[in-house]
């Protein structure tokens, strides 16, 4: 049985190397009349502007290929085998967790069990995500997402190979991460801690990060792909990252977690992906 972070609630839930970070362009194309479109440069950072001036700060993650999942001599066996991942196309994932004032900007109030403006919003299930992702969409003409479980733990990584982004040994988890061992039994606001390699702050820790996918033990079976989805079905849906009471080990980059989707907790947030817009202009 899986339960997110494990120091948190009961075992009410279903059981359950990367390479560098670049701009991302679009190729140039030939249409029929023969001509060539120019590649569509994005910016490396965007940041979007919500209902009451509150903003919302993305980092662009390009494509590229990386080895998802754990050995077999590591973490739970749900995180094996090893396996090539390619990610195609580059977008962008929010530099922090989704906050109480953006979620409240967006829904117009929010169910956090620990307040404050800054820090992530909690107690949110899989379904209130999908809503707050609607609306956001709504009210900024963007295409939002929550992102896969590969794209997670590709930006999570952020060309390490690593059992953390940040080492081998989890030792300088609390320069990284609210855990269990100095959170202190709450959330706090975001980006207190140091950003992984690629700018993200708190992809370990403070609030389990809702993927979009269903959740599977061996989802991993299938070898090599591009842009995995996860399985068709499923009782629940994948969690990312560790929260505020789990122990380092259930924060490693590869680490899994599910519960159902209907169920939200003091543990449970999210990251948004929003789409990169690569159709020339």
């Amino acid at each position: 049985m899986k339960s997110i972070s494990r120091l948190i609630v009961p075992a009410l839930a279903v059981a359950c190397v990367a390479t560098f970070f670049v701009t991302a362009r679009s190729k140039a194309t030939v249409p029929a009349d023969g001509k060539t479109t120019p590649p569509v440069t994005l910016a490396n950072a965007v940041s979007i502007e919500l209902p009451g001036g509150v903003k919302m700060e993305f980092v662009l993650i390009g494509p590229g290929s990386f080895i998802m999942g754990s050995d077999e001599n590591t973490g739970d066996g749900d995180e094996s085998p090893q396996h090539k991942v390619t990610i195609s196309q580059p977008f962008y994932l929010g530099k922090y967790e989704v906050t109480q004032e953006q979620w409240e900007a967006v829904v117009g109030g929010h169910p956090s069990k620990f307040k404050g403006p800054t820090r992530p919003v909690d107690t949110v299930s899989w379904n209130d995500c999908q809503q707050f992702l609607a609306k956001l969409q709504e009210k900024t003409g963007r295409r939002f997402a929550l992102p896969t479980e590969a794209q997670w733990e590709f930006a999570c990584r952020a060309g390490t190979t690593t059992l953390w982004n940040f080492g081998h040994t989890p030792e300088p988890a609390t320069d990284y991460a609210w855990i269990g061992v100095n959170a202190g039994g709450t959330t706090h606001p975001v980006g207190e801690k140091k950003p992984n390699p690629w700018g993200l702050y708190d992809m370990n820790g403070n609030v389990g990060e809702w993927c979009a996918d269903w959740y599977a033990k061996h989802s991993y079976d299938g070898g090599e792909v591009t842009d995995p989805l996860g399985p068709a079905a499923g009782d629940a849906r994948i969690l990312r990252g560790g929260a505020w009471g789990d122990q380092p080990d259930n924060a490693r980059s590869a680490s899994r977690n599910c519960i159902g989707p209907d169920i939200g907790h003091g543990g449970t947030g999210l990251r948004c992906v929003m789409l990169a817009d690569v159709s020339p202009p």
